[in-house]
């Protein structure tokens, strides 16, 4: 995995700061991610998939795989057999009797005995497996099968990544542009949507969700390099949400309303703003 990370950061071209300006993750991650002393989360690859312009289906499955090969559990040591005593009328001597006796009493102590050894090193390796991907346990439950943190209402204002709405978000619709992507994103499990941004010239300058007449929005006063996002609103019906972003003096919207255009509103204007949004809806 940390092999195929490497290359395609080789691909873009980017330093290990440059990577950080352009995803949601920091220097210091990137260089643990790409040294393979850490497996990344899902979203992190999702990010470094983008900004490569590389194929995500394909480097998930890569994901996937290693995320399978590291939690995988370790399989106890096989217990050895009890040999049975000898049964009454066998023609034994009480003496050879007594001696068997005797041995399989030791060799039931020397079983124990290489039991305890055999767990002594299995709780050594996990522990080393553990120091590696920091517990695979955890990484299982908070990359993939933990529940949000929060839902619906209780999400708003909240960016996804924390919480974990981004971990089965899915892009609701799209609109791309020369210089940038917009995206309007659907958690399921929180109930939100958001709006995300992907510039490919400038920066993002601003970036809102709208429901209805309910809004969020995020600003950039010399513009964000790299994945912008929007704080969070709950809604259960997509047929209302809008994602806008502005970027290098241009505007787009997805979602209820699809636009690309140059940004008419007056300077200082809290764009994309409601007046706007009612006057292209119209």
């Amino acid at each position: 995995m940390a092999k195929e990370l490497r290359v395609l950061k080789e691909r873009t071209g980017l330093s290990l700061d440059g990577l950080a300006r352009k995803t949601p993750y920091s220097k210091s991650a990137w260089h643990r991610y790409l040294n393979g002393e850490k497996l990344p989360p899902r979203s992190a690859v999702e990010a470094l998939a983008q900004v490569a312009g590389a194929d995500r289906e394909q480097l998930l499955a890569v994901y996937d795989a290693a995320y399978r090969a590291r939690t995988a559990p370790v399989a106890p040591p096989p217990v050895a057999p009890t040999a049975p005593l000898p049964a009454e009328g066998t023609g034994l001597t009480a003496e050879r009797t007594g001696w068997a006796r005797q041995f399989l009493r030791s060799a039931g102590v020397l079983r124990t005995v290489g039991a305890l050894v055999a767990l002594t090193a299995l709780v050594a390796t996990m522990g080393a497996a553990a120091a590696i991907v920091e517990i695979p346990a955890r990484a299982a439950r908070t990359d993939g099968d933990a529940s949000p943190a929060c839902h619906g209402h209780r999400c708003q204002g909240r960016y996804p990544w924390r919480p974990g709405c981004h971990r089965d978000a899915r892009a609701e619709s799209t609109i791309v542009d020369t210089t940038y992507t917009v995206r309007l994103r659907f958690s399921p499990s929180c109930g939100t949507v958001w709006s995300e941004v992907q510039p490919r010239s400038g920066g993002a300058q601003k970036v809102s969700i709208w429901v209805g007449r309910d809004a969020r929005l995020t600003s950039h006063t010399h513009g964000r390099e790299g994945l912008a996002v929007s704080p969070m609103l709950a809604t259960s019906d997509l047929r209302q949400a809008v994602a806008c972003a502005k970027v290098a003096d241009r505007v787009a919207c997805t979602g209820a309303i699809e636009l690309t255009s140059p940004a008419r509103s007056p300077e200082g204007d809290d764009f994309p703003g409601p007046e706007f949004l009612d006057r292209v809806m119209r």
